[in-house]
């Protein structure tokens, strides 16, 4: 008698274990697998949103709770942008892609824009610091 009732104790405690590694598993991947944002020189666009301002960007993807961020660099000019924008997401899994404005991404992402109430001072997109940028890119790409 014990014999079977410890089998059964066994039995139901590998299924409530199971179970739980199932539940967990499946909260790890409902996460959104990679946020893909199109950086222009001047702005980005995000699932169909246009941001000038690098910190509304960072909420924006970070409130998709994504695994990765793939950047599409869309067009001249847009090192200041995607370098930045690098750096703001260099925590997660980073895909840097250059396309050209034409390419499907780039051409999927020219939204309009709002025109902005008040004049905005430095350069855009806004929410840069310039200086931690460089020195977090001089880290990464000296040996």
């Amino acid at each position: 008698m014990t014999n079977r009732s410890s089998r059964r104790r066994t039995i139901r405690l590998g299924m409530a274990g199971a179970a739980l590694c199932i539940s967990i598993a499946g909260a790890a991947f409902a996460q959104m697998p990679v946020a893909t944002v199109a950086t222009f020189a001047d702005h980005y666009v995000y699932a169909g949103r246009s941001f000038d301002d690098l910190d509304r960007l960072e909420d924006a993807v970070l409130a998709a709770h994504p695994r990765g961020v793939r950047l599409e660099a869309c067009g001249d000019g847009t090192d200041r942008a995607l370098r930045a924008a690098a750096h703001r997401f260099r925590n997660l899994y980073l895909d840097l892609r250059h396309g050209a404005v034409d390419d499907t991404t780039c051409a999927s992402a020219s939204v309009p824009r709002a025109v902005p109430v008040r004049q905005r001072f430095g350069l855009p997109p806004y929410g840069v610091n310039d200086e931690a940028v460089d020195r977090w890119w001089h880290t990464i790409s000296m040996p």
